[in-house]
């Protein structure tokens, strides 16, 4: 994706007074995150990647998920974040006595037990920064598909920008599983829905981040976002 070099006249003169100038929404150009380096936006095909001339970021990808099939993608997350945080996660079966435990729960007790880093980590990353980033492609996505431009669009989309870096669904499921290992060495470990549920969750939040989020921008700046 070439750099793009803007003309002398589309700078501010020295000599100008210092007025502030109209936003106005540019569907053609496209801002590294990075190091704020200025991109002709190109149509990307399946499986072309463009990154930065200058820093080397990734700018955006080509897809095969359409906005609309993101949509699609963060309601079935939705679903799957609330199986995941109401069903248990395992059963453990010790001598005939059985305990089944949920993710708000296990981070309860880790809380409990003195971890408190842990249990902050733990609901950060596997609870607070997933929801925010499946609410907020909802709010986005489910605004664009009627052909409007969210409210407060730019914050929206840094926070989901945000949300993006640390939602670790992945991370924990690793955990989880390393766990239920060496907890079945212990007592019989039973997997419940809820592990079942953060492992769809994984590969749908894995698909839509794929997608990553300047279709999003270039979309909002066609429906006239500033």
């Amino acid at each position: 994706m070439p750099e793009l070099n803007l003309p002398a006249s589309n700078r501010p003169s020295a000599n100008a007074p210092a007025t502030a100038a109209p936003l106005t929404a540019e569907p053609r150009l496209v801002v590294c995150d990075a190091c704020d380096a200025v991109h002709a936006r190109q149509h990307l095909r399946r499986g072309i990647v463009a990154r930065c001339r200058r820093c080397g970021t990734l700018l955006g990808r080509g897809h095969v998920v359409t906005p609309t099939g993101q949509l699609a993608f963060a309601l079935a997350a939705c679903v799957f974040l609330l199986i995941g945080n109401l069903s248990p996660l395992v059963a453990l079966d010790l001598q005939g006595i059985r305990r089944s435990v949920t993710l708000p729960q296990a981070i309860m007790l880790t809380w409990q037990i003195g971890e408190h880093l842990v249990a902050v980590l733990a609901a950060a990353t596997a609870i607070v920064f997933p929801a925010m980033l499946v609410v907020l492609r909802l709010y986005v996505l489910g605004f664009m598909a009627m052909g409007l431009v969210p409210a407060r669009f730019r914050l929206a989309m840094r926070l989901l920008r945000l949300a993006t870096y640390w939602s670790m669904v992945e991370v924990f499921m690793l955990s989880a599983l390393v766990a239920f290992v060496r907890s079945a060495g212990v007592a019989e470990a039973i997997p419940g829905v809820g592990l079942f549920a953060y492992a769809a969750l994984t590969l749908l939040l894995t698909s839509i981040t794929a997608a990553g989020l300047h279709t999003l921008w270039a979309r909002g700046s066609e429906l006239g976002a500033g």
